[in-house]
């Protein structure tokens, strides 16, 4: 009988993203957000117009292909940070938040990490002292409008939105690239 051999890439079919091992926020590449207790990245909204008329019974909320309602970020804080206290006031803010994602391959028998890259620019829109209340965190934060924001996993794009620069890559697929040559813009 003949000695059956397996090569375990075959069987990493089945890799289940498990949890955010560890993540690190820089702001303009500087080490100084030491003291967040975690990031809510901005929700990708598509901006949206009603359309009626001949052809519909009825109303359809249609997405406008690679336009994107207000997007916010929120730095939140275990206590006061002179790094978030200078984080107000209209400020431009560019952040680069990495992370590294943990799944289980089990195909492989084996953990796989990965890492995520997050960046961000935008305007701090709003700075939360919280709460003093002795023993406890503040649950201070800050709140940024993101006018650009650029998704990488293991260095490949998945999302890069930049509403100034007319750009929305999604999977690959730049959404405005026709747009942009549309309306005279190179």
């Amino acid at each position: 009988m003949d000695e059956l051999k397996f090569d375990l890439q075959i069987f990493a079919v089945n890799k289940v993203p498990e949890m955010l091992q560890e993540t690190r926020v820089y702001w303009d590449g500087e080490d100084n957000m030491i003291g967040i207790a975690n990031v809510d990245l901005p929700e990708l909204a598509s901006s949206t117009t009603s359309i009626t008329g001949v052809g519909l019974s009825g109303e359809v909320d249609a997405p406008v292909r690679g336009h994107f309602q207000s997007m916010e970020l929120k730095l939140n804080w275990r206590t006061p940070h002179v790094t978030g206290l200078r984080m107000a006031g209209g400020n431009p803010v560019s952040l680069q938040i990495y992370g590294s994602t943990q799944d289980f391959d089990s195909g492989t028998n084996d953990y796989v990490e990965e890492q995520i890259i997050v960046t961000v620019r935008g305007r701090a829109k709003s700075y939360a002292p919280g709460t003093f209340e002795a023993m406890n965190t503040t649950d201070s934060s800050n709140t940024i409008e993101v006018h650009y924001i650029k998704i990488e996993v293991e260095g490949e794009i998945i999302t890069e939105i930049d509403k100034y620069g007319y750009k929305c890559v999604i999977n690959g697929v730049d959404f405005m690239a026709k747009i942009r040559r549309n309306i005279g813009m190179s």
